[in-house]
């Protein structure tokens, strides 16, 4: 299989792994060991998030109102990384994404109203074994699709819907599970 690096990937409608269920993901890393994403889709403001284990009443606020912090995956959820829209499609969307624990430049990001609105401090990140993600792309768990900068344009909660209609997908009239014939 070819590298699936700068490529996205988006959940069948019959994906039923609540962290993946309708996720579109920016792959960052595809090697012999493995491939690393980050869920761009999910705003934290818009998940219900559960025993988050958040004691500060302030930050706990912050995070459900900011449209600003995104869910990137169940792995490292106490990494931040920075990802920026810059448009020059000449330059490699990998690595457009910074990653940082520098509490000064996720304040920034957070406080700061002159940050770009394109720009997202995401949380942790998705993680496979190589094996395990071309077994789930062999049973039609995921749809791959180059890189596309309408990831930033588009509104979060439309981009899944957006992206699998391309493929002539539709959410509700999805039966079964996918795979190859």
């Amino acid at each position: 299989m070819k590298t699936l690096k700068n490529k996205l990937l988006i959940s069948m409608p019959n994906m039923v792994d609540s962290y993946f269920t309708k996720s579109v993901i920016f792959i960052c890393e595809d090697s012999i060991n493995g491939t690393t994403g980050i869920v761009i889709n999910k705003p934290v403001s818009e998940m219900k998030i559960i025993n988050s284990g958040i004691k500060n009443k302030i930050f706990e606020d912050i995070v459900k109102q900011s449209k600003k912090i995104f869910f990137g995956g169940p792995l490292n959820l106490n990494e931040a990384c920075v990802v920026e829209n810059i448009f020059d499609s000449n330059i490699d969307f990998s690595k457009k994404i910074q990653l940082s624990t520098d509490l000064d430049l996720i304040q920034k990001i957070l406080f700061n109203d002159q940050t770009s609105e394109g720009t997202r401090l995401i949380f942790g990140h998705a993680g496979w074994d190589k094996q395990q993600l071309e077994e789930e792309i062999k049973r039609g768990d995921w749809i791959i699709q180059d890189y596309d900068s309408s990831i930033f344009s588009t509104p979060p909660q439309n981009l899944w819907h957006n992206m699998i209609s391309v493929f002539g997908l539709d959410e509700f009239n999805f039966v079964g599970t996918g795979g190859i014939s």
